[in-house]
């Protein structure tokens, strides 16, 4: 397994994990590939052999809510994504902790994360992260309209 950013030109790759149909895919494509160059987003992923099983997405400038990202200061992680076939394996954790470490290593101090209500098993993994406070409620866009809890962690003093 590789954890690593991902290149442009191999965006393509993260269409076996995007839930949405293939006109949606190619809106979301078009958005991210924009915000990518002008890196206002970076994207980790896991790799398998040729095959990316993980995806996850900082976004650094506040989208919906104004307190999800700060450009060196907070980071809005989003679109967090794992192959079913590779699930309850440790790896969307060992993904996020990887990334974290990334930007706390290039100075972000702050990290955000948006989980619906009902989803236990993400709300039970971004809580034993650190994810532990609320700062805000929001709703999805048109790629994931659920209304989701706003998480805040903060990075730990060393």
């Amino acid at each position: 397994m590789e954890f690593r950013s991902i290149e442009i030109e191999e965006f393509e790759k993260l269409k076996n994990l995007f839930p949405g149909n293939e006109e949606l895919w190619k809106k979301y494509k078009k958005i991210k590939i924009e915000k990518l160059e002008k890196n206002e987003i970076d994207i980790f992923v896991i790799k398998s052999g040729k095959n990316i099983i993980g995806e996850i997405t900082a976004n650094y400038k506040s989208n919906k809510l104004r307190n999800e990202a700060k450009k060196g200061v907070r980071a809005y992680l989003e679109a967090f994504r794992i192959d079913k076939c590779y699930r309850n394996q440790g790896l969307g954790k060992r993904l996020i902790s990887y990334y974290i470490e990334y930007l706390e290593n290039i100075g972000y101090k702050e990290f955000t994360i948006g989980v619906e209500e009902n989803n236990k098993i993400a709300k039970h993994i971004y809580s034993k992260l650190g994810f532990t406070k609320v700062i805000g409620k929001g709703h999805g866009d048109e790629f994931d309209n659920s209304e989701y809890t706003l998480y805040l962690k903060e990075k730990s003093k060393s």
